[in-house]
């Protein structure tokens, strides 16, 4: 299984988006390999430009498998926050919290180089190439 961050989602989304990425997530979703998480399906929403597109989004995303963002995720993502930044390597929070989810359950597919800093940490990650 792959869980689609958002960078690649936006990529996706972008009518002059990486062929590479939008070649990519297509074979991932055709493949029926694709989750998300409630994080994930919450900053592709709010950036829907109207009620109709929020409205397919809303369809599309919400008819992937999610990830429950439950406690042990929550912990997880706690504890690679803490030992990320007694490294000097300060990320995003949202970010964190996805990677804990797809922990163990699914590769991050991403444009996100926040992703490979936590992937030191064992998480299986897949960075896109945007040419």
């Amino acid at each position: 299984m792959f869980l689609i961050d958002s960078s690649a989602w936006v990529e996706y989304l972008r009518p002059g988006g990486s062929a590479k990425v939008k070649r990519r997530v297509r074979e991932v979703l055709e493949k029926d390999e694709a989750t998300t998480c409630g994080i994930v399906v919450v900053e592709i929403l709010r950036g829907a430009k109207d009620d109709r597109m929020f409205a397919t989004l809303k369809e599309t995303l919400l008819s992937l498998p999610i990830i429950p963002m439950n406690d042990e995720v929550i912990e997880r993502a706690a504890h690679w926050g803490y030992t990320l930044d007694r490294k000097g390597k300060t990320v995003p929070t949202t970010d964190l919290l996805i990677a804990a989810g797809a922990s163990g359950k699914a590769v991050v597919l991403h444009v996100d180089s926040d992703f490979e800093i936590i992937g030191s940490l064992g998480l299986k990650q897949e960075k896109l190439a945007l040419s």
